[in-house]
């Protein structure tokens, strides 16, 4: 049955359960009430609880304070994400579906719902507790605690002296607002430490080869049946142990089949392939486009030398210069003959110049010494298989940041491990899982139970990660749009200038609505902008 149509049917389930207990007044003899089709179950059970975590008071004043630096840059931080989106939402062909701005697990595609249920009602406790801990430290009533369910618990709440909190100094007020999203990002830190500084750290190969990453379409690898994440151990009875076998490895006959050995969900496969150095992609306007190459031909030899490896037509290429015309001699694939055979058609190529090609698509990397030199124009891959050693996967979940020099690295870095669960990684399973297994102090650990552990730490930090900064954006009724709104408050009385009462509730919330106004417009644009 459709996804969506499950959900459709357990939605009106629920309306109709609601109804019914909302008729039968089930709901008022056990203390909840509705809003919208939301069960609200409100409680003063907790509140002492919080009362005594609160009696540090010291400790909670200073997290206070803290908090609020934390949402300040936070908040800088996601708007100037959501303005450099709004740049490159021209350049985006389709628009994201609205399921996806929202993490809401089961509606978000993306979201596991087993993982994503647990980890939002974390982020939700945590947020909400954190509200409580500092009303009570600033000396403000907690009205009531309560749960919130829609079908299932969708998270808690904890309402304070709405009263209280509005007569409160500006001081105690803004800590009570920003302890909540600065806790959930404090949390995201924490696990996202324990994720990588502990398990993924923890992890150890289950076997040596070169790991493929990456398959090119139409290769004689992918049409061998070599998928991403399938480990070769040997090619031409020769052992594979890491990439770098792979990668200087000599092909002995261009176009012959060679036998390929490699593992893919712990079962080993034997195959023949086409072997030679494969055609991986193709810049437009270059060499190797007006040519006629593309994607998935094997390279048998440029300017009457044989391909035996990428070093050696990187070694002949050296020897060019730019619109030389050099010999080319192909194979592609012949669907009626059911192999890869010469591809008579081509024959010639007029090379380009490697420095305009670096000097247009890769200016950072471009050198003096590339003027002049020929170049394709495209990249070469032995069998069409990108490789990697095993512990590619591990070692980037392990170590995120390692490597980074500059801003834009560390901002890439953030970007790709929040971007996990769109990369197919997170939850992690197999046969990315099947890579690895568990070492060291966490050996005696069952895999099953080590991966859901693992699995749950990630969606802990990306769920409180998203809830933090979602509610430090300067829009009210979010965190942030209260914390911003007594930032302005108090910018102005810095400012000097007098200020009657009203003028001044005039201009903060005519400034709080306009900036509110302009980051909603920021997010509808992510969804319509694509469409013009």
């Amino acid at each position: 049955m459709n996804g969506y149509l499950i959900a459709l049917v357990v939605l009106l389930a629920w309306l109709v359960l609601v109804y019914f207990l909302k008729r039968t007044k089930w709901l008022e003899r056990h203390s909840m009430s509705l809003m919208g089709p939301f069960i609200m179950w409100r409680t003063r059970r907790g509140k002492d609880l919080i009362d005594r975590i609160a009696r540090r008071s010291r400790f909670w004043n200073a997290y206070g304070q803290a908090s609020l630096w934390i949402c300040a840059g936070s908040m800088i931080l996601i708007m100037t994400l959501l303005l450099w989106e709004a740049t490159i939402v021209p350049q985006i062909k389709k628009a994201p579906s609205p399921e996806l701005i929202l993490g809401i697990p089961g509606l978000n595609p993306v979201i596991p719902l087993g993982y994503g249920i647990l980890a939002l009602v974390i982020a939700i406790v945590v947020h909400e507790m954190s509200h409580g801990i500092l009303t009570r430290v600033g000396k403000m009533k907690v009205q009531s605690l309560g749960l919130l369910f829609l079908v299932f618990p969708m998270g808690a709440f904890v309402e304070p002296d709405e009263k209280e909190l509005q007569n409160a100094t500006r001081s105690r007020r803004s800590k009570v607002f920003a302890a909540g999203p600065a806790s959930n990002i404090v949390l995201s830190l924490v696990v996202l430490a324990l994720f990588s500084g502990v398990m993924m750290s923890s992890v150890e190969p289950s076997r040596d080869g070169s790991l493929a990453v990456g398959v090119v379409d139409g290769s004689p690898a992918q049409r061998a049946g070599v998928s991403p994440t399938s480990v070769i151990v040997s090619v031409g009875g020769v052992p594979i142990k890491n990439s770098t076998d792979m990668e200087n490895r000599i092909t002995p006959s261009p176009g012959s089949p060679v036998t390929v050995e490699y593992y893919f969900k712990n079962e080993l496969t034997r195959i023949n392939v086409t072997d030679g150095v494969v055609v991986a992609y193709i810049v437009k306007d270059f060499a190797a486009d007006k040519a006629g190459l593309v994607t998935g031909m094997v390279l048998v030899s440029v300017n009457d030398s044989i391909v035996r490896n990428t070093k050696g037509l990187s070694d002949v290429m050296a020897l060019t210069h730019a619109d030389q015309i050099v010999n080319i001699s192909v194979m592609d694939y012949s669907s009626s003959a059911g192999a890869f055979v010469n591809n008579t058609n081509i024959s010639r190529a007029t090379l380009s110049d490697k420095w305009a090609y670096y000097d247009k698509y890769d200016s950072s990397n471009n050198k003096e010494a590339y003027r002049g030199v020929g170049y394709f124009g495209g990249g070469f891959l032995d069998l069409g298989i990108q490789s990697e050693n095993v512990t590619y996967y591990s070692g980037v979940l392990s170590n995120p940041f390692k490597g980074d020099k500059s801003v834009d690295d560390f901002s890439r870095s953030w970007l790709r491990l929040i971007a996990l669960p769109f990369l197919d990684l997170a939850p992690l399973r197999s046969p990315v899982t099947d890579l690895y297994h568990p070492a060291g102090g966490l050996a005696w650990m069952p895999d099953s139970v080590f991966w859901l552990l693992t699995n749950s730490f990630y969606w802990i930090f990306w769920l409180n990660l998203m809830v933090g900064l979602t509610n430090v954006l300067p829009a009210v009724p979010l965190d942030g749009g209260y914390l911003f709104r007594d930032g302005l408050d108090y910018l102005l009385d810095k400012t000097g200038r007098t200020y009657s009462k009203d003028q001044k509730d005039r201009l903060v919330g005519s400034i709080t609505i306009g900036i509110a106004l302009l980051v909603l417009s920021l997010i509808v644009w992510q969804l319509v902008g694509p469409a013009f």
